[in-house]
Formats: structure tokens, C-alpha cells, sequence
């Protein structure tokens, strides 16, 4: 859903009028393919008029707040469409819900592959391939990642969490068959290197505290 959002509220002015209406609007469209019913509609577009508000108020604060940008921006963000996404999932049917879910899945695995089609100059024969991996690789982590969330006890995470990694030796290995050792090479660095940035910030956040 962020992929479709970010360029819509760069595309607006956050001071223009009627800038939550456009933005709620093109949220609302972006539901179409879940076949929502009048009710359905009338229920998402009042959960993402309050998501429109709540993103055009942060537009306008990051426009006046230099310090307000990056991680800051990006969590607040995210914030708002997760409280509009526990409201839209209250209101759809398993059906849809499994929708929702695999465009979800297709959007994330989408930016992955764009991502590294310009870091790794995939060719036209590549994109698919890395793109079907992406996406049963995404879909995979993020059953685990659910696991993990709910497992109860020291034992039952760490068993969650061996299964994510396993997920992404997986991946891994379907890729090493796609690339060339050379796009290969670069992959891994590129994954080590997000990797190591990762754990960074999660020391940040542990001496934070």
C-alpha cells in the first residue's frame, strides 16, 4: 500500500484544499481489485479519510521540520497505515483477506525485484525469474515472521527464527541459480551490507533504552 501511497503525497500539496479528500480517494481506488461492496466502500473510505489526514498532517510537518525526515518520517508513516490496516482487516471477508494479503506480498516482492534489477542489471529474461523468487521467498518469511510474533517461550521463537533464516538460505540458493557469479557476488554484499545496517540500528535502539 506504500507503494501506491508515496507518490501520491508527493504529488500533493500538503496546504492545498481538499488534499486528505484526493489522497483518501485514490486509497480507496487502490481497493478495487477486492471487489468491496457499497457498504464495504462507504466503511474503507472513512478509515482512510482519517489515514489521509493523519499523512497530509505529517506532509506539512515534514515540510516545516527539518529534524522530522528518514526514520522519523518513515515510522510515522507506518504507524498510521497499520492502525488503518487493523481497521480495514476488521471490516473484510477470509476472501478478501487472502486478497489483501497476496497483493500485499506482490507490491513488496515488485520493489525488491526494481531494486535489484538497478543494482544488478538484470536482463529481461532475469526479471521474472527474480521476481517469482522474491515473492514465494516474501511470502515464506512472512508466514515465519507471524510464527515468531506469536510463539510463546524461548524455545518456540528461536525455532521461528531458524525458519526465517532457513527461508533466506532458500532464497539465496534459488538466486545463485538466476545470476550471473558476478550479480551474485554483488547480491551478497548488497544483503550483507543491509544486514550490518540493520543491526546497527537495533544496538541504536537497545542503548536507547
Amino acid at each position: 500500500m506504500l507503494v501506491v501511497i508515496a507518490p501520491a503525497i508527493t504529488a500533493l500539496h500538503a496546504q492545498s484544499t481538499g488534499a486528505a479528500d484526493k489522497l483518501a480517494k485514490v486509497m480507496t481506488d487502490s481497493l478495487a481489485y477486492l471487489s468491496l461492496t457499497p457498504q464495504q466502500t462507504t466503511d474503507a473510505m472513512g478509515l482512510n479519510t482519517t489515514a489521509a489526514k493523519a499523512l497530509v498532517q505529517t506532509a506539512q510537518k515534514a515540510k516545516t521540520d527539518t529534524t522530522f525526515k528518514g526514520k522519523a518520517l518513515a515510522q510515522q508513516v507506518m504507524g498510521i497505515m497499520k492502525q488503518r490496516n487493523a481497521g480495514l482487516k476488521k471490516m473484510l471477508t477470509p476472501d478478501q483477506m487472502k486478497l489483501l494479503q497476496q497483493h500485499q506480498l506482490a507490491q513488496v516482492a515488485d520493489l525488491q525485484t526494481k531494486m535489484m534489477t538497478a543494482q544488478l542489471d538484470l536482463t529481461d529474461e532475469q526479471v521474472p525469474q527474480v521476481y517469482q523468487i522474491n515473492l514465494e521467498a516474501t511470502g515464506e518469511m512472512m508466514g515465519n515472521a507471524t510464527k515468531a510474533k506469536e510463539a510463546k517461550g524461548k524455545l518456540g521463537k528461536a525455532k521461528a527464527g531458524k525458519a526465517m533464516k532457513g527461508d533466506s538460505k532458500d532464497k539465496d540458493e534459488a538466486l545463485k541459480k538466476v545470476l550471473s557469479p558476478d550479480q551474485y557476488s554483488k547480491y551478497l554484499a548488497n544483503k550483507e551490507a543491509q544486514q550490518a545496517a540493520m543491526k546497527e540500528k537495533m544496538q541504536e535502539k537497545k542503548a536507547a533504552k
